[in-house]
């Protein structure tokens, strides 16, 4: 993990961009706050499929997902989810 300030020089601003478009973590900071960078994968997500020659194994892994097993939540299941999530989203921003 690497932490830069934000007063970091242009000139190696376009370096720690390529560095967090590899997948390493970068965390920039102005010495209160804290903001992790992290690379967005392009249109099609993280596989980068080939529609053209990926079309089989997408279908197939596209299927398994939705005849998968799955039990739907209960109301009391959903709120302790909500519940648990607000919780920790609180306890982030108080960091």
């Amino acid at each position: 993990m690497k932490t830069i300030t934000v007063r970091l020089p242009k000139e190696q601003f376009s370096q720690v961009l390529s560095e967090a478009h590899r997948g390493d973590v970068v965390v920039l900071t102005d010495g209160e706050r804290r903001m992790e960078l992290e690379a967005n994968p392009p249109f099609g997500g993280a596989l980068d499929l080939n529609f053209d020659e990926d079309t089989p194994e997408l279908e197939a892994e596209l299927l398994k997902a939705v005849q998968g097993p799955h039990a739907p939540f209960s109301e009391a299941e959903m709120r302790a989810i909500a519940d648990r999530a607000s919780q920790e989203h609180r306890a982030r921003r108080t960091k």
